[in-house]
């Protein structure tokens, strides 16, 4: 009973740590900065794919030639590229990924922008984002809370004492 309690305190601690680690990567989202996991090569090397990126919303006259934004593509799709050019008349940016030889084929208008990336990143933090979405996983981690908090109320003192205390109540009878 002692080995597996112990390897479920370890577990635990595993678990307390890896929800600590989604805390910190979620904590920018307090200053209004949205998470986003980089999927694709073309913003290398500056992100790397599998880095955690944040965004901010912001206004057109803050964003300039250079900066990296996130914008709508599509219906169901972001990207994450340079501003290579920004036109004031049409309101509209021109991007290109830093891996990238060509810039992108349409200027992305103000409208689908959804925000200014930061210059920071977290590499690799994106496949470790990507097992909190995985439900079997987040039951698992629940589990292994559940089954410790269990066993710690099983220790081997209480049992000692709960003895006792039949063997006190047999000897009275």
């Amino acid at each position: 009973m002692k080995i597996i309690k112990g390897i479920f305190t370890i577990l635990s601690w595993a678990v307390y740590a890896c929800i600590i680690c989604y805390l910190l990567i979620a904590s920018p989202m307090v200053a209004g900065y949205r998470p986003v996991v980089v999927l694709s090569g073309s913003m290398e090397p500056t992100y790397h794919v599998g880095s955690v990126i944040y965004y901010k919303q912001a206004d057109f006259a803050d964003i300039n030639v250079g900066d990296a934004i996130t914008f709508r593509a599509g219906e169901n799709s972001m990207v994450t590229h340079r501003v290579a050019q920004k036109s004031e008349l049409s309101g509209t940016f021109t991007t290109k990924g830093d891996a990238n030889l060509t810039e992108d084929p349409a200027p992305v208008p103000y409208e689908n922008v959804i925000g200014k990336v930061l210059k920071f990143s977290i590499p690799m933090a994106g496949f470790f984002v990507g097992y909190s979405k995985n439900f079997m996983v987040i039951g698992i981690m629940a589990a292994v809370i559940v089954i410790n908090i269990l066993l710690d109320g099983i220790s081997p003192e209480k049992e000692k004492k709960k003895r006792k205390e039949n063997s006190d109540e047999e000897k009275q009878t």
